[in-house]
């Protein structure tokens, strides 16, 4: 009996993480007022702070040339490419 593939995680560019994280940030800058209740405004700025500090902690390191070995700044992350065109 052939054990099932064990399946590797997929790694995640930091470019990718902090800027999936700003979105996050805008989105919840943008509920913050909208919601009745006090107590869930304040829980959700402070979801929004904590978002922004680990995205901060992400891109210091990139734009300082201290993170990773590869060229972040080469990656096209948007708009996404068009998808390839079959032949007619």
């Amino acid at each position: 009996m052939q054990s099932p593939e064990v399946r590797q995680p997929m790694m995640l560019h930091p470019v990718f993480v902090a800027s999936v994280l700003e979105g996050f940030e805008v989105t919840l800058d943008e509920m913050i007022g909208r919601v009745a209740a006090p107590e869930l405004n304040s829980q959700l700025d402070a979801l929004r702070s904590q978002a922004m500090v680990i995205r901060i902690s992400i891109e210091e390191p990139l734009a300082s040339g201290s993170g990773p070995d590869y060229p972040f700044w080469k990656l096209n992350l948007w708009p996404p490419s068009p998808a390839p065109r079959g032949r007619n």
